[in-house]
């Protein structure tokens, strides 16, 4: 009967249920009030250290404001130039550009790519100068911009903000891996693996709403869902920054 049945099992039920409830919030409180404040005290972390890179060399053209973003982007292609973008960003291209299907942003990293949705792009190439307009066509409330990285310049950034990139003639952009499992930053963040962009070449990115670049200068706390990239001389450290509750 049910009432057999509750007196059976109701009680290791109500525990399941319980430690459903409660085992999430044990985890938080432990980063909270034992990882986090570890975590505060320790070395930052520093991709250019690695990279052998000075962290002023290449650096990013900071604009007069800090939106870089638009509904619509405009963008030229030189002669011999490359773009690779999401079918869904491309808004209109001259008829005399040669498009070609590229299956995916980079066959050494076929995981990134297909998880950034980064697959099935166009490809376009021109021998003459040509203008692309760029716009989200699946997102009203997603913007377009445009990051130009010059030689010499690196950046770690998240494939999941990216949709598409321009190279020139047959000089791939170079893209490196680098994880961080031994970091207790890391692992707060979960982010184990950064993926480095090194110029020159330009990326195009997506945002909701927007997306700004912003000195780090002496510090600046930012939450970390809203982090598309960093330059690599950033000194990158977690910070116990909101309430618990």
């Amino acid at each position: 009967t049910a009432r057999q049945l509750l007196s059976d099992y109701g009680p290791t039920a109500a525990l399941l249920v319980l430690s459903a409830i409660l085992t999430p919030l044990a985890i938080k409180a432990f980063f909270y009030f034992v990882l986090a404040p570890l975590a505060s005290r320790l070395k930052p972390l520093s991709i250019a250290h690695e990279l052998r890179l000075k962290s002023t060399s290449g650096a990013l053209t900071m604009a007069e404001q800090s939106r870089i973003s638009g509904v619509s982007q405009a963008l030229l292609l030189a002669p011999g130039d490359t773009m690779l973008i999401h079918p869904a960003y491309l808004q209109s291209s001259p008829v005399g550009t040669r498009k070609h299907t590229q299956w995916l942003l980079d066959w050494s990293y076929p995981l990134t790519s297909l998880a950034a949705g980064m697959a099935a792009l166009t490809r376009i190439t021109s021998t003459q100068s040509a203008s692309v307009t760029l716009s989200a066509s699946d997102d009203p409330l997603m913007e377009v911009a445009v990051l130009h990285l010059p030689p010499g310049a690196a950046l770690v950034f998240q494939p999941r903000g990216l949709v598409g990139l321009i190279f020139h003639g047959t000089q791939k952009p170079v893209i490196s891996s680098h994880w961080r499992l031994a970091s207790l930053h890391a692992w707060l963040t979960l982010q184990l693996r950064f993926i480095v962009f090194r110029g020159p070449v330009t990326l195009i990115v997506r945002g909701t709403r927007g997306v700004r670049i912003e000195p780090a200068g002496q510090g600046r706390s930012i939450s970390q869902a809203a982090t598309l990239g960093f330059s690599t001389g950033v000194l990158y450290s977690t910070t116990r920054s909101e309430t618990f509750i």
